[in-house]
C-alpha cells in the first residue's frame, strides 16, 4: 500500500468536501481500533488524501515496523515516527491514521494541534483482542505472548495511555457490532459538528 493515496473516488455531496478545509484530520487509538479502515473510508467520503504514518516509516526505513522494533529498538521508531507524523501533516488537506504510540509523544501532539483536529477511534479491550489475534505478527508489542498474556497487555497499555487518548478532541467507538461505514459516518458526524460549534 503506498503512505498516501486517495482511497477511490469520493461519491458524497459536496458539502462535505469542505468540512474542515485547511485543517487535517488526525485518526488515533489504540492498536487494532481501525485506524486505516475507517481513515480511508473518511477520506473517500471527503475527498480527502489518505496517509498511513505507519506506511510513511516503513518507506522511510526501508524495513517493516516490527523489524524496526527488532533491530532498531522502539526509541529509534518514536524517531522516525515522528518525521513522519511532520512530513504526513504538510501534505494538502488529508485523513492521517497515527500509529497507536504516536501520541505518547509530546511532539506529535505539538503537530496535531499546529495543523488539524484529532479523533480517537475506541474499542474495547475485547474487540481488540479479536483484531489483535487475526494479525499477531503484524503487532510487535504483543510478541511472544499467549492469550491471556495479549488480553492483560491490552488492559495494561489501554491504561497507561488513556491519559493521552483523552487529550483527542473527538471520541467516536469501534465496534463489532456495525460496518465500519457507520463507524466513519459517526466520525464525519462529530467533525461536522464540532466544525458548527467552533465556526
Amino acid at each position: 500500500m503506498r503512505p498516501e493515496k486517495p482511497c477511490g473516488a469520493a461519491d458524497e455531496e459536496a458539502g462535505r468536501r469542505g468540512l474542515l478545509a485547511g485543517r487535517q484530520i488526525f485518526l488515533t487509538g489504540f492498536m487494532a481500533t481501525g485506524k486505516t479502515k475507517i481513515g480511508c473510508l473518511l477520506a473517500r467520503r471527503l475527498d480527502r488524501l489518505f496517509v498511513d504514518t505507519d506506511a510513511l516509516i516503513v518507506e522511510a526505513a526501508g524495513k517493516t515496523v516490527a523489524e524496526i522494533f527488532e533491530q532498531d529498538g522502539e526509541a529509534a521508531f518514536r524517531r522516525v515516527e515522528h518525521n513522519c507524523v511532520v512530513r504526513a501533516s504538510q501534505m494538502p488537506d488529508a485523513v492521517i491514521a497515527l500509529g497507536g504510540g504516536a501520541i505518547t509523544q509530546e511532539a506529535n501532539w505539538e503537530v496535531i494541534r499546529e495543523t488539524g483536529v484529532c479523533v480517537c477511534l475506541r474499542a474495547s479491550p475485547e474487540t481488540i483482542f479479536e483484531r489483535v489475534s487475526r494479525t499477531e505478527g503484524e503487532r510487535p508489542l504483543m510478541a511472544g505472548l499467549d492469550d491471556a498474556g495479549r488480553l492483560a497487555r491490552i488492559r495494561e497499555m489501554l491504561t497507561e495511555r488513556e491519559a493521552y487518548y483523552s487529550r483527542a478532541d473527538l471520541f467516536v467507538t469501534s465496534s463489532e457490532d456495525g460496518p465500519p461505514e457507520k463507524t466513519a459516518e459517526a466520525a464525519i458526524a462529530a467533525l461536522r459538528k464540532r466544525e458548527n460549534t467552533t465556526a
